[in-house]
């Protein structure tokens, strides 16, 4: 409870500072602000004060002291006109956003429930399809913060700084130290962040859309996406004279792993994943930037649209959301400057007068963030990706190329299959003219200044790939995605306008919503009943031993497994974890592994690989008997017995002192 106290807190900080800001925004706009600007400082200003002190009760009471003065500075710095009120446009409004809004948050809820390591009777820990790989990564950030000093050192990686961008974990860290439970640390602040995450996009499209059926199209095609995937459900195949039909496919979607429409990099070559299931569950680096990327462009899109800037008080909130992305989500960061640039280009290349006046609001947005954003991006973000090979090449088409082999499938058909019709109208919807003889139509207007900016993140994310793993360059191409969907339904309702009094119109209509959404909801079906034995009971107790007994940061060796309940559950540091975390972010894990492997093997012998790292426990669990050639009877003979589970399941090993000097 009183960690709840504390995010209201910050939540109604956010929406005091919004109101004495912009008063002449209106009501739910400003109100959405608000908690979006509580929630950044809610994430930045509790991790600044680790600095001094540790991530605990005194870093936390700090923080809300400078929240209480900053929201002294909003009042001095106020807006003195008389604030929009709540009028009978708003009510509308509201209504029309909480039905866009309301199912997606019950099932972002839900979700976030299940697969954030939901308790079952028995005492295990279970999580879903989309978060068994990815969930423990955050669950180690999140716990590992805890009393930590920063800069943060990563607790999966002995030795190294958290270059990571963390703070979509460090919030749920909040939670914790307030005494939460960390299962419902992390599924109070997911829902949080994915319902500010719908509520933005539905208020962008809202703004952006001419009419409301185009706002709701947008929603529902940017987070219930998928392309034609589903018919490869749907088709029945031969194979050595077997048929495979139409139950079988669906009974494989439903049940195998990672077999969903959106889903199959083999042998379909389906890499646009459904972005609720996906990319917002599963990892909270994009959720975190996502919550913050939103009312970035909810202030900075709609009055650009219409050849203006926001004001000057708008422009330095739209400089905090942008410059505090980096260690929340990088890639949000790069999309937003590179939209940016393009749609300040083409903004000072169509001014309707003196150029540098249209520029000089872009300097100040730009300015501020860059001020707050480059002391990020010099300490961790360059560090890490100048420290690896891995980083920054150039490829083609991203993961249609694979390793820049050669293209998968055809360069137009690897999208339309992908992405769908939603595509196709995007592409169209750039093609419309304006009439001959007249102005530039403000339709045409918009649509060319977003398409400036969205086509620069999207030629980027198709010549240069950012990490390792070259899936992960549709992070920024769903900020691409995001931005044209608006266009492309307003295009779509046109066209339905055009087809009045036209035979079988609904007809198309209704085939048009099966081929739009048909691989998402099969997708979403899928997770909604997947579930995943993730802990068993006695790593439960023992996460909760070493949570109670040992030193907090205390180091431990294990072996390299991603369900580690010693990194994961407890928030130890660890020698070495698994390449499905490290190698991806630039590190190269060879030689710790070795060392790791040698030591299970001889303990006697490799003695100095105690006194090197420091390590104070070592853990024996099955992985360790299954993957390593482990002499668990050298163990017993050189390391006191600390803790066992009935049966000898886990263990602890105490290193005495004299081994570590």
């Amino acid at each position: 409870m009183a960690g709840l106290l504390y995010f209201a807190l910050f939540l109604a900080g956010g929406v005091f500072i919004a109101r004495m800001l912009l008063p002449r925004v209106r009501p739910i706009k400003r109100a959405y602000l608000g908690v979006s600007l509580g929630v950044l400082l809610l994430m930045w200003l509790p991790v600044l004060w680790a600095y001094a002190f540790c991530f605990g009760a005194l870093s936390h009471a700090l923080a809300a002291g400078t929240l209480l003065g900053l929201c002294g500075v909003s009042w001095a710095a106020r807006d003195r006109r008389d604030a929009l009120c709540f009028d009978e446009r708003e009510c509308r409004s509201l209504r029309t956003l909480l039905l866009l809004v309301l199912p997606l948050c019950v099932l972002g809820g839900y979700l976030q429930y299940t697969h954030s390591i939901r308790q079952a009777a028995d005492g295990s820990l279970h999580v879903g399809q989309s978060t068994y790989g990815d969930l423990s990564l955050h669950l180690a950030v999140a716990t590992s913060i805890v009393g930590a000093r920063f800069p943060l050192h990563n607790s999966l990686m002995l030795g190294a700084t958290m270059a990571y961008p963390y703070l979509a974990d460090s919030i749920a860290s909040t939670l914790l130290v307030f005494g939460m439970k960390l299962n419902h640390a992390m599924a109070v602040t997911g829902t949080l962040m994915m319902a500010l995450v719908f509520f933005g996009y539905a208020l962008l499209c809202m703004q952006l859309c001419r009419w409301k059926g185009a706002a709701a199209l947008a929603f529902f095609l940017l987070f219930l996406n998928g392309g034609l995937g589903f018919f490869y459900t749907i088709d029945a195949t031969v194979e050595n004279g077997v048929v495979t039909g139409f139950g079988d496919h669906l009974r494989t979607v439903m049940e195998g792993y990672y077999q969903t429409p959106t889903n199959q990099p083999d042998p379909h070559n389906l890499r646009w994943v459904n972005l609720i299931c996906d990319m917002l569950l599963p990892q909270r680096g994009i959720l975190g930037g996502w919550t913050m990327l939103m009312p970035a462009l909810n202030l900075l899109l709609p009055p650009l649209t219409r050849r203006r800037m926001p004001g000057l008080r708008a422009l330095v909130l739209l400089g905090l959301f942008a410059g505090g992305l980096p260690l929340i989500h990088t890639h949000s960061y790069l999309a937003l400057v590179l939209f940016s640039a393009g749609a300040c280009a083409y903004h000072v290349i169509t001014a309707r007068g003196a150029r540098w006046q249209a520029f000089r609001p872009w300097l100040i947005y730009g300015a501020i963030a860059a001020a707050l954003s480059l002391p990020q991006l010099i300490a961790f973000t360059f560090v890490q990706a100048t420290g690896s090979d891995h980083f920054l090449r150039f490829q083609f088409n991203w993961c249609n190329n694979r390793g820049g082999g050669g293209l998968v499938d055809g360069y137009l058909w690897f999208y339309i299959k992908n992405i769908g019709l939603p595509y196709l109208l995007i592409l169209l919807a750039l093609c419309r003219r304006k009439p001959r003889g007249q102005a530039l139509p403000d339709e045409c207007y918009q649509n060319r200044l977003i398409a400036c900016g969205a086509f620069l993140i999207y030629g980027v994310a198709e010549l240069i790939l950012f990490q390792p793993n070259e899936y992960d360059n549709n992070k920024l191409l769903y900020v691409w995605f995001l931005l044209c969907l608006p266009m492309a339904a307003d295009y779509a309702l046109e066209v339905w306008q055009r087809l009045r009094g036209l035979g079988g119109r609904r007809l198309i209509a209704a085939g048009f919503v099966v081929v739009c959404f048909s691989s998402a909801a099969l997708t979403v079906a899928r997770e909604c009943v997947s579930d995943y034995h993730a802990y068993s009971a006695v790593d439960v107790e023992t996460a909760e031993y070493i949570e109670q007994h040992t030193p907090p940061h205390s180091v431990f060796l294990t072996g390299n497994q991603h369900l580690n309940p010693v990194s994961s559950l407890a928030g130890r540091t660890i020698l070495c974890s698994s390449d499905l975390y490290l190698y991806f972010h630039g590190f190269n894990t060879g030689e710790r592994r070795a060392e790791i492997t040698a030591f299970y093997a001889n303990p006697a012998q490799n003695l100095d690989l105690l006194r090197k790292y420091q390590v104070q426990y070592i853990y024996v669990s099955p992985y360790e008997r299954s993957q390593q050639l482990l002499d668990e009877d050298a163990l017993e003979r050189l390391f006191p017995l600390l803790f066992e589970t009935a049966g000898g399941h886990n263990r602890i090993f105490e290193v005495p002192e004299e081994y570590r000097k």
